[in-house]
């Protein structure tokens, strides 16, 4: 099974190696091949615009010193002489100047001087290298010869160019051919009056074997043609200056090579190529008239223009590519087997990889990993100071994104006056970075974009890589560790200012036998009655016990737990004074100085006095403790006789009372019938009198239960029992919802059930009687309230309003015991808070109230 797999992986591999490698070879040999035939045919191109360049710079160079000369022989001083006085032997001299001439000009097949008659004056011609006079017998008259008749049209320094042509002897074509062609210039003597032309004929053969050697070097056939496409120069030289004669005078470019072709070459532009299906066609056009001349002041009469035409045949285009395709593709099977071959070997050794390059990829991510979640600003910077990589934390610290600081120069994020201290930069460290292992402790600072600075602490450490030594520089942000340091100074100066302070002798002393002290602050000098710390310092502790039974007794302790807390001892001051005092010492240990004691030393006597006069005060609060405790009883026994003796009599009385109005009332006379109803109702006065005043009691001697009472429920149930007792009145009452309060739920009952009772009770009068219960919050109090539009109450009398038996209404009207709001006050006094009342006569009253600090309120 694992074979079968390892198997699969091996092909899958090889496959996805071997595919694309061998559609990239492909595609590489197709562009490779395409490249070279664009680049061949470019050569090509190249090759045969540079060919008719040539050819154009060989007629160009060619004709301007022919022209050259032509100018020279007008102009030559014998002719001139001649031309003056026409004697012999200035003839002599012309002819030896011109047979001269032509032995250093090979150029030339003849050199003439005609007059403007048209009659030949002299003629000498280049007979197989040597110059030859043509006897006076031979001279012609080529008046009618239409070179002649246009050059003696010309004005002065003005050179005409014949057209190709043979040379004519005596009007027949001379045999062999010979290709000419004729410089003349009109010559003018001293007088400036006309007087003949000379005449250069050029062996054009001459112009032919160059034009023929730049074909022979060119990939294409070069030909020369004039502007009617009549071959001057043809590949094949039979066909050549053939249109000079009638039998052969239908060879042309045109019939050649077909119209299309002769349109391409005619046309007005003076240079172009064009590839063909017929092949290659390159040509460029030469006017004559138009070639430059070596001389500035020399004009050309002829309007002739030549084209020069290399022509590359199809099949040598397509041949020049043959080869390279055959080597191409023997090149692409070679290539081909060896892609199949180093497939297999990668995908072997990719398997085999496949889990080493695994961890690689999983090592490098936990580095960047770790690099990026580094608390830590990291650099890598190369050795020309620049920043090669960096964290986000850097991005983070200096305000940069990373794209504006990858190849910067760690300049940029030190200030400028650090610059030369600045290790990143110091190339002797750069340089030693192999024997150095790290760099620390560098306090520097670091600058931000925004120009803003800030502590830092840089780390360094070299690190060798492929391309070079590299800086691990680690920046740590020490702008906390820095106001922590400051602020540890101002702590250890408010410590010092502080202990300097206490009201408590500080001191540091070393366990040895007399305690000699290290430490001491001014309390103990001042404890101690000395002059000065100096004179303290001089003396031990253990000079100062009054007993030294205790120091030993005190040492040992320390010595075996490490500390002592609040110790009491009776020491003394260098003046003798004793006192009494708390002492409280911790053992310590240091490298410096070893085992040394930290303590304070208190003086308690007046807290000693004041413990005695506790003492005393708390045995006469146990005593008054117990007279109270027997005075409860009593007054328990009291409420006893109160709810049991002091009733029964009462309710004798009313009965008794009752019984004689039932029975005897027709005997009593109608005041005898009032007294026994106010007997009565005393009586029951009392009796009510008596159950508030147990109430009362009871409320304050209550113990308070604390738990969470809903006030919200606690009204609303009050309210509704108020309506069910009085069914026909029509009270409107709300309550806020959610008055939670933490309290004694019995108590507050009846606090609320008396404020609730009142209002129901002094609204009787008001038909849209209104009750409402809730609270409020000011600065930070919760201040409840219970407002009615009821009959109210004058406040000048306010501070009666709580008192027992205080009553502010005529009973009559609405009756009460009057110990109902001083009931209410007690719960509230209770319950930590306080109550007061607002109230406006015929219009309400308001109670308000709070309670202490362990109420909840959620509205």
């Amino acid at each position: 099974m694992k074979s079968d797999r390892s198997r699969y992986r091996f092909i899958k591999y090889f496959l996805i190696i071997c595919i694309p490698l061998l559609l990239s070879l492909t595609i590489v040999l197709s562009l490779l091949f395409d490249a070279y035939d664009d680049a061949n045919n470019a050569i090509i191109e190249a090759n045969e615009r540079l060919s008719v360049q040539l050819g154009e710079k060989a007629i160009d160079y060619s004709f301007g010193v022919l022209r050259g000369d032509a100018l020279y022989l007008a102009e030559l001083s014998s002719l001139r002489q001649w031309l003056d006085t026409g004697d012999s032997a200035a003839y002599s001299r012309l002819t030896e100047d011109l047979m001269a001439f032509l032995q250093s000009r090979q150029l030339y097949g003849k050199v003439r001087f005609i007059d403007k008659q048209g009659q030949e004056i002299t003629r000498i011609y280049n007979y197989e290298g040597k110059p030859t006079i043509t006897p006076q017998e031979q001279l012609q008259n080529q008046f009618e010869l239409d070179f002649v008749q246009k050059t003696l049209a010309l004005s002065a320094k003005t050179i005409y160019i014949s057209p190709f042509e043979p040379t004519i002897e005596r009007g027949v074509i001379a045999q062999p051919i010979k290709p000419t062609v004729r410089f003349s210039a009109p010559v003018f003597d001293n007088n400036n009056e006309l007087r003949g032309l000379i005449v250069l004929n050029y062996k054009g053969e001459r112009l032919m074997r160059r034009l023929r050697a730049i074909s022979d070097i060119s990939v294409g056939e070069l030909g020369l043609v004039n502007d009617q496409g009549r071959w001057l120069l043809e590949p094949h030289p039979a066909g050549e200056l053939g249109f000079m004669f009638r039998s052969q005078g239908t060879e042309n470019l045109e019939k050649k090579f077909g119209e299309e072709i002769w349109s391409f070459i005619s046309r007005d532009s003076p240079i172009g190529q064009w590839m063909h299906e017929k092949g290659l066609f390159t040509y460029v056009k030469v006017n004559l008239s138009k070639i430059q001349s070596p001389t500035s002041d020399l004009n050309i009469e002829n309007g002739e223009t030549w084209i020069l035409v290399s022509y590359v045949p199809p099949k040598i285009v397509a041949a020049s590519v043959a080869e390279y395709g055959r080597n191409l593709a023997l090149v692409g099977a070679l290539l081909t087997i060896l892609l199949v071959l180093l497939s297999g070997i990668v995908a072997h050794y990719a398997l085999q990889r496949r889990r080493a390059e695994s961890r690689v990829q999983r090592s490098e991510l936990q580095f960047r990993r770790l690099l990026e979640s580094a608390p830590e600003a990291i650099l890598l910077v190369d050795q020309a100071g620049q920043i090669a990589l960096m964290n986000s934390q850097t991005e983070k610290w200096f305000g940069y994104n990373r794209n504006e600081l990858m190849g910067q120069s760690a300049l940029q994020l030190i200030p400028e006056r650090f610059h030369q201290a600045h290790p990143l930069l110091q190339h002797q460290f750069i340089a030693d970075a192999g024997t150095q292992a790290v760099s620390s402790g560098m306090e520097l600072y670091g600058r931000r974009k925004d120009g803003s600075e800030f502590p830092i602490e840089i780390s360094l450490n070299p690190l060798e890589t492929e391309q070079g030594t590299l800086i691990t520089s680690i920046i740590r942000d020490i702008s906390a560790r820095k106001e922590a340091e400051i602020a540890r100074q101002r702590v250890q100066e408010r410590y010092r200012e502080l202990l300097n302070n206490l009201p408590v002798g500080v001191f540091r002393s070393l366990p040895d036998a007399k305690g000699s002290f290290l430490e001491i602050n001014p309390t103990m000098v001042n404890l101690f009655e000395a002059e000065s710390s100096e004179q303290l310092l001089a003396h031990s502790f253990g000079e100062f016990y009054c007993d030294l039974a205790e120091r030993k007794a005190l040492m040992g302790k320390v010595l075996l737990q490490g500390y002592v807390y609040g110790e009491e001892v009776r020491l003394k001051t260098l003046k003798g004074r004793e006192f009494y005092a708390g002492l409280t010492a911790v053992m310590k240990k240091d490298e410096s100085i070893g085992i040394y004691f930290d303590g304070i030393v208190e003086d308690i006597s007046v807290r000693k006095e004041s413990e005695w006069q506790i003492k005393l005060l708390n045995e006469n609060l146990r005593l008054r403790t117990n007279e109270l405790e027997a005075i409860n009883h009593e007054l328990e026994a009291f409420s006893y006789s109160v709810s049991h003796d002091l009733r029964a009599p009462l309710r004798a009385l009313d009965g008794f009372s009752r019984t004689l109005l039932d029975e005897y009332a027709d005997r009593l006379d109608q005041r005898g019938r009032d007294r026994l109803k106010r007997i009565r109702l005393a009586a029951q006065r009392m009796a009510e009198l008596i159950d508030s005043l147990l109430k009362l009691s009871r409320v304050t001697r209550t113990e308070l239960k604390w738990e969470v009472v809903n006030l919200t429920s606690l009204a609303n149930e009050i309210l509704a029992t108020l309506q069910q007792m009085e069914p026909d009145r029509k009270v409107r009452y709300t309550v806020q919802s959610g008055l939670i309060v933490r309290g004694d739920a019995q108590l507050l009952h009846i606090m609320l059930d008396n404020l609730l009772s009142n209002a129901w009770k002094f609204t009787v009068h008001n038909p849209q009687a209104l009750i409402e219960v809730g609270c409020n919050i000011t600065k930070g109090r919760i201040i409840y309230f219970v407002r009615d539009n009821g009959a109210g109450f004058d406040m000048t009398y306010a501070d009666k309003l709580f008192g027992v038996f205080q009553r502010l209404h005529d009973p009559h009207e609405f009756p009460g015991t009057g110990i109902g709001l001083a009931t209410v006050q007690r719960v509230i006094h209770k319950h930590g808070g306080d109550i007061w009342a607002e109230s406006t006569i015929d219009q309400g009253s308001t109670f308000y109230f709070t309670l202490n600090e362990k109420e909840i309120y959620e509205h």
